[in-house]
């Protein structure tokens, strides 16, 4: 498989971040379920939609 040759985009960049602290939290204990809504959580606080 070819490297690419554009490095990895920011939004790229975010959703691998995102992705580890989904498995994060299920590798700590918590029901995927659990890991989903803590994870879009955060990516709600982060976009302002959070309360």
């Amino acid at each position: 498989m070819p490297e690419p040759t554009d490095p990895m985009t920011e939004l790229a960049q975010q959703a691998a971040q995102l992705h580890e602290v989904y498995e994060t939290y299920v590798q700590a204990g918590f029901t995927e379920q659990q890991a989903f809504e803590l994870t879009k959580a955060i990516l709600l606080a982060n976009i302002g939609g959070g309360t």
